[in-house]
């Protein structure tokens, strides 16, 4: 669904002459997809979405209003970026980031319910959240942990490959240690 005044770029020479646009994606008035992005199926961009060159989107995104994403940033499939929010860094899979210049305040609980996951799959995202940006160690000794101690489960393991597999960005981090998730 593409509403009225959303504007896609093409893609260009220096980014593989490819903007790609998944299926089943919900595209609100003025939204902007930049130049040589990658957006999954299923993601929603709200009412003056702005993302810039090279970015990627993960299958069922969802952008609030008025959110902006830098170039080169990548948003986890099932993330969340609030209304307003300016995007700098990478948000992880199923991941929330509010604010401008954005910071993850969480899981996007509400998202993961009405896509129908598992009371016990969410219980499980948000212990393995919560040992992965706790305050001890680094980040990389964190995620060894958490990729060891949830090896079998599919969405932590997401979240895992999205981190390893790293980017041009920073990765989107929580400004206090999370307690509840």
């Amino acid at each position: 669904l593409i509403r009225e005044g959303v504007t896609m770029n093409p893609g260009t020479a220096g980014g593989g002459l490819e903007t790609i646009v998944g299926d089943n994606c919900t595209f609100l008035a003025n939204s902007h997809v930049g130049h040589d992005c990658r957006v999954g199926d299923g993601v929603v961009f709200s009412n003056n979405v702005m993302l810039a060159g090279h970015c990627s989107v993960g299958d069922y995104a969802i952008l609030g209003g008025g959110a902006a994403v830098i170039q080169f940033a990548r948003v986890g499939a099932h993330a969340f970026v609030g209304g307003l929010s300016g995007l700098e860094n990478d948000c992880i899979p199923y991941g929330m980031a509010l604010g401008n210049r954005a910071y993850l305040s969480g899981l996007n609980i509400i998202g993961l319910q009405r896509r129908g996951f598992a009371r016990e799959d969410i219980h499980t995202l948000r212990r393995a959240y919560r040992l992965l940006f706790a305050n001890e160690g680094t980040l990389m000794e964190r995620l060894e942990d958490v990729a060891a101690e949830f090896e079998t489960h599919r969405a932590v393991a997401e979240i895992v490959a999205f981190i390893r597999a790293g980017g041009k960005r920073s990765l989107c981090t929580p400004r206090e240690t999370p307690s509840a998730a």
